[in-house]
């Protein structure tokens, strides 16, 4: 698709929940409004249910991004981010998510243009006024908030570099780490579980730092016992144990484009 704004999706995600919070008051206090002072009430009840089931819609498609995102950034070690990963954490996820948000801006944007100018060439009595300013001025204000939102996508993706090939590569890197952890060709272990062996049993020859008492390691089938940062980095760039060990598992095929963003020697994998 060529969407990049996953990013700048991420730094206005409560911007977004915030936004549709307050719209969707908005509506329901012009609905209720409507109902209460304006004459079909049904009419324009009705007029306002499309931007209402829109907005409730782009909430829960907010808050559940949110719930996503901040799940897998509590997780505590490579094992729970292992669990908790799901469709809701994939690129093509939140890519999807940016297009469909713009959309819901361009759609609200519109329909409340069409509320603010029927309300500007309805004709009310006093006991009306209320109703129809209230209706007026809400709707040019969200007109106002879907244009800025609208706006500050198109601006802020046209000056975003173009990386989707070392973005690929590195969406294919993290995809292949989780399936190596839930095929066991990577497996967790507790640090205390090597705190009997010493010498240089109980040093990482990624970092040569010694290993915590407490936390997490990974062993690889060969039986050699790594930081999880530190191999996960170097079995995705190299295939291999640091000692030269088989990893007993086939290397998948690649796209030209992953492997040609995968040997640059720019890419770093942090997990």
């Amino acid at each position: 698709m060529g969407w990049r704004g996953e990013p700048l999706l991420l730094r206005r995600l409560k911007y977004h929940v915030g936004e549709a919070v307050f719209e969707t008051s908005t509506i329901i206090v012009a609905m209720h409004l409507a109902e209460l002072q304006l004459t079909p009430s049904a009419v324009f009840i009705r007029l306002l249910c499309l931007p209402l089931v829109v907005i409730v819609c782009k909430l829960c498609w907010a808050l559940q991004l949110a719930w996503g995102y901040f799940r897998m950034k509590s997780a505590g070690d490579i094992n729970a981010v292992m669990r908790r990963m799901s469709c809701l954490n994939s690129r093509s996820h939140w890519a999807w998510s940016v297009a469909i948000f713009t959309f819901f801006s361009c759609l609200l944007m519109v329909w409340h243009a069409i509320v603010f100018l029927l309300m500007l060439c309805y004709n009310h009595d006093g006991k009306e006024t209320f109703a129809v300013q209230f209706l007026m001025y809400a709707s040019a204000s969200l007109v106002a908030l879907n244009w800025s939102f609208w706006r500050d996508f198109v601006r802020n993706y046209k000056e975003t570099p173009d990386r989707e090939g070392s973005d690929l590569a590195m969406l294919f890197k993290l995809e292949l780490l989780c399936k190596m952890y839930k095929s066991k060709a990577i497996q967790s272990q507790p640090a205390s579980a090597i705190a009997h062996l010493g010498g240089e049993a109980k040093i990482c020859a990624v970092c040569l730092e010694d290993f915590k008492g407490k936390g997490t390691l990974a062993r690889l089938p060969c039986g050699h016992v790594f930081h999880p940062r530190c191999i996960n980095r170097w079995v995705l760039e190299d295939w291999r144990c640091p000692f030269r060990c088989s990893l007993d598992t086939q290397r998948p095929e690649v796209t030209p484009r992953v492997m040609e963003a995968w040997t640059d020697p720019a890419e770093a994998v942090q997990v």
